[in-house]
């Protein structure tokens, strides 16, 4: 009995807390509509504080941050947003849009025309998209396996067997897409540079080389933490080490 009490209470609870932050996020969205940015982004913020997150949720924080003129806050949320709901059309293109604001234009190291098709291909849709697609073909591959017992004729058969094959083909690569996807999505090996200018250093030590500089709002990727260091590399491929205070993580 006391179980069961404890379990009513903490579901009582959740409850109460995601009415709390149902109602702070219309909150935000009303002080956002008014022109009330900062405002807006304190409470969106606090939502997230309490443990709710979504897309919808990152993509309005990323807009009054972005009304306000805070452009890293803005790309790291629409980066959030876009890591929960990467096939939205809205996300991607405030996205590109504040990118554009950003000081540094980093050029991606030109990748062989077949890997660029592979990754294009891969972004299409989301872990849950390529899911469901994948479980699609597998029905479709179990039910027209069995046709092929239960019709008759040599030629309807010899179609139904070329179909599995296909259709099993298309379920492996959906399932590949998927996983590709749900690692990307989990990946806590980006962030965005917060500080306003920054030298990258050949080391994890204040004293080493200056390798190049770097500006706010641009992403990269982390490659190995030592102390408040981290080392991280650039689209462009270049690779230097950050105090970790300067970056923060997507």
């Amino acid at each position: 009995m006391r179980k069961l009490l404890i379990v009513l209470l903490s579901l009582i609870s959740c409850y109460a807390l995601a009415q709390e932050a149902s109602h702070q996020f219309d909150q935000a969205n009303q002080l956002y509509r008014s022109g009330e940015y900062e405002k807006a982004s304190q409470l969106y913020q606090q939502v997230v504080k309490n443990g709710f997150e979504s897309a919808e949720l990152y993509y309005n924080l990323g807009n009054s941050y972005f009304k306000m003129g805070n452009i890293p806050a803005s790309i790291l949320n629409y980066e959030r947003a876009k890591k929960i709901s990467p096939d939205d059309e809205d996300i991607n293109y405030n996205l590109r849009l504040v990118n554009l604001r950003v000081v540094d234009k980093i050029e991606p190291i030109p990748r062989l025309f077949f890997l660029n098709w592979y990754s294009s291909f891969i972004n299409l849709y989301s872990s849950g998209s390529w899911s469901t697609i994948g479980i699609t073909f597998l029905w479709l591959s179990a039910i027209t396996g069995i046709m092929i017992f239960v019709v008759r004729g040599i030629t309807i058969q010899r179609l139904l067997f070329l179909s599995v094959l296909v259709f099993i083909a298309f379920t492996v690569l959906a399932f590949i897409g998927a996983f590709k996807q749900i690692g990307s999505e989990n990946s806590n090996g980006t962030g965005i540079v917060f500080t306003k200018t920054v030298s990258v250093k050949s080391a994890p030590d204040s004293q080493s080389t200056d390798l190049f500089v770097l500006h706010e709002g641009v992403k990269v990727e982390f490659l190995d933490a030592i102390g408040e260091w981290r080392k991280i590399r650039l689209a462009d491929g270049k690779i230097g080490w950050l105090p970790a205070g300067d970056v923060q993580i997507i």
